[in-house]
């Protein structure tokens, strides 16, 4: 079977397309699932790059993917030949708190990726997606949709009425907005460009700001809340960004860091002075994927796809990614 995989961890032209022998015969409560999409994120640049523990014997590349049962053990109950599923991102995390052991079983490091014909994992790693989702469609979720859903409804979750800041036209933000507005809440949202600003609105964001022409966008968000602020701040960015979002959140509202895409953050003096709470999201269980499911089923959701690779094209995808210019989520079919 054809994986992907990079033996030297050093970016993206270190990836190999390789072939490797398929899984072999199953274990006590595994299912065999031939891959049909994944999906990329910036992430996928952390571990690619040796930024992440991973796994000896090289390792095959992202960590967001769906396909279909093709065999069940014996003892594997509710699931069956056919079904279309997704992986989960934290293989180990099947609900409650985090716990520090969590970490050791993500997918694409320290577990392999997705970017490979066939896998064999233990049943709980996979959710039935919903079914009018294809398979491109559900492998935008691990990662992404379950962040987006986890930052929405964690310990303060965003009631009706509520406001939420979003930053930005990527996966997360684009799912956290089409969340937001089921839930009935006010999106604001700010991102870099006229064109994906009139995207964010087309998707129903009530109001954005383009941060290449207001760079104390912050101050904008306060103005748009009467001086207040917001109830939430979903902040994408990371040390470039989570000042300003703490600076656009109420008093006693929340910041949800969910990325680092400028780096990691050092905003010890904001913390203390800004009376917010902060409440790092580590993607979610599979009872957050579960119920973000039951939700997207209801609603009959569907996430934004702004392009689609073959599986010899995932180098160019990850470029796409690491360009900026791509508005929802980047896909590879498998």
């Amino acid at each position: 079977m054809k994986v992907f995989r990079t033996q030297t961890l050093q970016g993206i032209d270190s990836l190999q397309l390789e072939h490797m022998d398929p899984p072999g015969p199953l274990a006590s409560g595994q299912v065999r699932v031939a891959m049909r999409a994944a999906s990329v994120n910036y992430r996928d640049f952390m571990a690619l790059s040796g930024q992440l523990r991973s796994p000896g014997g090289g390792l095959i590349a992202c960590s967001d993917g769906a396909g279909e049962i093709i065999e069940v053990a014996a003892d594997v109950q509710g699931i069956q030949v056919g079904d279309a599923v997704a992986l989960t991102f934290n293989a180990g995390w099947l609900g409650g708190p985090w716990r520090d052991t969590t970490s050791m079983m993500t997918r694409c490091c320290p577990l392999q990726g997705v970017m490979q014909e066939e896998m064999v994992v233990h049943h709980s790693e996979v959710v039935q997606l919903p079914e009018h989702l294809s398979f491109e469609e559900g492998a935008t979720l691990p990662c992404a949709g379950v962040t987006a859903w986890h930052a929405l409804c964690g310990p303060a979750p965003l009631m009706p009425g509520m406001s939420v800041l979003l930053q930005g036209g990527g996966g997360v933000s684009t799912l956290a907005l089409q969340f937001a507005k089921l839930f009935g809440a006010r999106v604001i949202a700010i991102s870099s460009s006229e064109d994906r600003c009139q995207k964010l609105k087309q998707l129903g964001a009530d109001e954005v700001i383009n941060y290449r022409k207001v760079s104390e966008w912050n101050n904008v968000v306060r103005e748009l809340t009467d001086g207040k602020g917001v109830d939430l701040a979903v902040d994408i960015g990371g040390a470039e960004t989570i000042d300003r979002s703490i600076a656009s959140t109420r008093v006693g509202g929340r910041v949800a860091p969910v990325g680092l895409i400028s780096g990691w953050p050092n905003a010890i003096s904001s913390l203390f002075s800004s009376s917010v709470d902060i409440t790092p999201v580590r993607v979610g269980s599979r009872d957050d994927f579960e119920m973000m499911n039951r939700a997207i089923d209801f609603h009959k959701l569907k996430p934004v796809i702004d392009r689609c690779y073959r599986f010899e094209e995932l180098p160019e995808a990850l470029r796409h990614l690491q360009s900026g210019r791509h508005f929802g989520k980047i896909v590879i079919h498998i």
